[in-house]
């Protein structure tokens, strides 16, 4: 790769040239474009290259060693050192950039759209621009994001459903008041070390699960995803609480485990239910995809819902509420989500220490038509289940 070739400095910019070259040649490194143990250009050649004065390349070369992204040796080549989110703390902003960065795991799931609403509805009460990432539930894509992110120089990062542990373990400075490391905001991670902003998951888990049982089902099935995910387990946890609340022994044939949020996913996971030898009367899924994949199966074999089998999902999505029989769920309050995490953002830009380090909050049930009970939003059973703990 000519390195020079992709450098472009502007000398009519209020950015001196030297940052100018430090910048565009952190972005290059943070994406990946120069890959660690290449050499960067000397300081002779990319003076001569760029046409500009020999001092002006060696302050950009110990800008970007200072960050350890590089190790200049005297007489010898600048080489890129391995990119780790240890160097993500070096990364220097300078003045604020207006900037948030916002990474994802996934596009299509329904889940992120009213997140990122109440994201964007405090971003333009400070006239915050929003940089999304998605990185397709992969660890090396999280860590790509957040090192460009950093390298935009973005005041701030907004991580939703996805380990923070990695920067945490190599960055013990992430601000926490003025002069830190980079604002970070970690959303439906229960288990993170950060400031963190979360759904009662377990609750969640809870008042579906109980609902069913109070239906007078003894054989309710569970479909998930995963058992020890953070934003996964509590809601297996609150299924179970359910149960042993009610004297039920837990089955494990009664729990199936599918690849996914999606229908196809929920689709699998109901005709693993009812390939056992006792099907169960009722199920939850951990999502509404989930559910409505579950339902669409059964009704395919002729089962009917919810007179021979009820479900019950999670999130409330709008979809939720049009398929037939309309889906009774657990309401995750994903946009206020998004409001509180951009609100924490903006206090820790500013230097300021939020009062609570993880919030936590609250979930209910939305009662339809697929569980049994007759009308939409029954609001006797909406405030009877709302159990919320905090």
């Amino acid at each position: 790769m000519d390195i020079l070739a992709n450098i472009s400095l502007n000398p009519t910019l209020d950015t001196p040239l030297a940052v100018q070259l430090k910048e565009q040649l952190t972005w290059l490194i943070a994406s990946g474009q120069i890959q660690p143990g290449e050499s960067l250009p000397s300081v002779r050649l990319a003076a001569r290259r760029l046409g500009i004065n020999l001092h002006t390349v060696r302050s950009a070369y110990q800008k970007i060693e200072a960050e350890r992204l590089v190790q200049v040796q005297q007489g010898k080549a600048t080489r890129v050192l391995p990119f780790t989110s240890g160097n993500l703390a070096q990364i220097t902003n300078t003045s604020p950039s207006h900037t948030v960065g916002v990474i994802i795991p996934s596009i299509t799931n329904p889940f992120y759209h009213p997140f990122l609403q109440g994201v964007e509805a405090i971003a333009k009460k400070s006239f915050t621009m929003i940089f999304m990432c998605v990185t397709h539930d992969d660890p090396s894509e999280l860590l790509k994001a957040y090192a460009q992110l950093s390298a935009k120089n973005v005041d701030g990062i907004l991580l939703a459903s996805q380990d923070d542990g990695p920067f945490i373990e190599h960055n013990s400075s992430i601000r926490e008041g003025p002069g830190g490391g980079l604002p970070l905001v970690v959303i439906d991670w229960p288990t993170s070390t950060s400031y963190s902003v979360s759904i009662d998951l377990e609750n969640a888990g809870y008042l579906a699960t109980r609902h069913l049982l109070e239906h007078g089902h003894r054989r309710v099935g569970l479909i998930t995803c995963a058992i020890d995910i953070p934003n996964v387990a509590p809601i297996n946890h609150g299924y179970l609480r359910a149960l042993q609340e009610n004297g039920i022994p837990c089955d494990s044939d009664l729990t199936a485990l599918v690849h996914g949020f999606d229908t196809t996913a929920g689709a699998e996971g109901a005709q693993r239910l009812l390939a056992i030898d006792r099907p169960p009367t009722g199920i939850f899924a951990i999502s509404d995809l989930l559910a409505i994949g579950a339902m669409r199966a059964l009704q395919q074999t002729g089962r009917q819902v919810p007179e021979e089998i009820s479900i019950i999902g999670f999130n409330d999505i709008p979809l939720a509420e049009m398929v037939n029989p309309s889906l009774t769920t657990v309401y995750a309050p994903a946009y206020q989500l998004g409001e509180k995490a951009m609100k924490i953002l903006q206090n820790l830009v500013a230097g300021r220490q939020p009062a609570k380090r993880h919030s936590i909050l609250p979930t209910h049930l939305v009662v339809r038509r697929s569980c049994g009970c007759q009308g939409i939003n029954n609001p006797t059973y909406s405030s009877i289940f709302n159990h919320s703990h905090k």
